[in-house]
């Protein structure tokens, strides 16, 4: 196994480079290290958009670089801030690096800091395309930003922000963030036992498994609930946009309580805007937030790559459910008064809505198919579920 061992001021630390695991080592100077890096989501697929000789070895050196910068700065810090652990740069003994995504805009690491004998365990989202440089900055004062609402537990932490720039003149954008362990991407699946779309949760190298109905029923009211949780009923702000398929949520299934984690924020703002904020335009604008939720909560891809699916009326129900414990642990007052202003809202009005939220879509987004053939249907079961959470 290679590894290389540097003095960096007081400190002299190891690093070693992986793929997703231990078992995956990249040699520094082999074949992989050595190999075009991709910015594409097939990993072994070359962009037109990628930057000429990008390697593996410039993705792990880019990392180290950030990690090492002024005496290991961000790494101390986020140790002092996660850990309450007081770290000095000479005492790390060695860090991991684990390339464990490609992704729409990042490629993150895990990276496993080992101080004597302890092991802390970070993020660092890198951002290389010219999509994720744009907006990675703001992703991080954003993640920080809403760590102060009720939904703040629910996002990871950020450390640490910087940039890098790569021999070939290549400029690399990273942050440190915080890590959260044995939690898994989720996907709509067919579960070939009963030829039945379910919420399939990816293990990394263990088999992926299939959530239970009551865990399925959990983990659509905790994702409402933490959109809810973010969303400010006076300036209309919101995290948006976020897809499931995307891999944007995040759960742990490991004990009886199942969690969720949102671990990106690409963006926060306003959908609608308007010079007129009395009660009932606030009430009116939180209906539009709660139908765009309960319509994009459905939309998944088959295994996270495949045909965009949605999703069955369980979705629906505890969508609705969800909103209304985010919104009573985020303004309490509001809770009675959205419900008494629902329950006035008609069908026929709830229709309207459904069609200004997909009329809001890209019209050539790839979803809007799927979303068309159901919206029908779909402000029926909302008004349903509204009907009974309101009475």
């Amino acid at each position: 196994m290679s590894s290389e061992s540097m003095t960096y001021g007081s400190s002299s630390a190891i690093f070693r480079y992986f793929l997703s695991s231990l078992s995956e080592v990249v040699e520094e100077c082999g074949s992989l290290w050595r190999s075009a890096f991709s910015l594409s989501l097939n990993p072994r697929k070359t962009g037109e958009n990628d930057p000429a000789g990008l390697t593996y070895g410039d993705y792990f050196k880019a990392v180290r670089q950030f990690l090492e910068n002024r005496e290991f700065r961000v790494v101390t810090s986020a140790i002092l801030e996660a850990k309450q652990h007081l770290c000095r740069a000479r005492d790390i003994d060695a860090i991991d690096i684990f390339l464990v995504k490609h992704g729409q805009f990042y490629h993150p690491s895990r990276v496993e800091v080992r101080v004597s004998g302890r092991v802390f365990t970070f993020a660092v989202n890198v951002a290389l395309s010219f999509s994720g440089k744009s907006c990675i900055e703001r992703e991080y004062d954003l993640l920080n930003r809403l760590s102060l609402t009720p939904s703040g537990a629910y996002l990871p932490r950020g450390y640490g922000y910087g940039e890098v720039i790569l021999p070939n003149g290549w400029e690399v954008k990273l942050f440190l963030g915080q890590w959260f362990d044995d939690f898994h991407e989720f996907h709509i699946s067919l579960d070939p036992k009963d030829q039945q779309y379910k919420i399939r949760v990816w293990h990394g190298h263990a088999a992926p498994e299939f959530l239970t109905p009551g865990q399925t029923l959990e983990l659509y009211r905790q994702i409402a609930m933490i959109l809810t949780g973010c969303y400010d009923p006076e300036s209309f702000e919101q995290v948006f946009p976020w897809h499931h398929a995307a891999g944007d949520f995040i759960v742990n299934c490991s004990s009886d309580s199942l969690r969720i984690k949102l671990i990106t924020v690409r963006q926060y703002g306003a959908l609608l805007e308007t010079p007129d904020k009395d009660e009932i335009t606030l009430l009116e604008a939180m209906l539009f937030f709660l139908v765009n939720l309960s319509i994009r909560t459905r939309l998944d891809r088959l295994d996270g790559v495949g045909e965009v699916v949605w999703a069955g009326l369980a979705a629906v129900e505890e969508t609705v459910r969800g909103f209304w414990d985010g919104l009573s642990a985020k303004v309490p007052r509001w809770d009675l008064r959205f419900k008494e202003f629902v329950a006035s809202v008609s069908l026929l009005e709830l229709r309207d809505i459904c069609d200004a939220v997909a009329d809001s879509y890209h019209p050539l987004a790839p979803e809007i198919p799927v979303v068309r053939d159901h919206l029908a249907a779909h402000a029926a079961e909302v008004f349903a579920s509204l009907q009974a959470f309101s009475a």
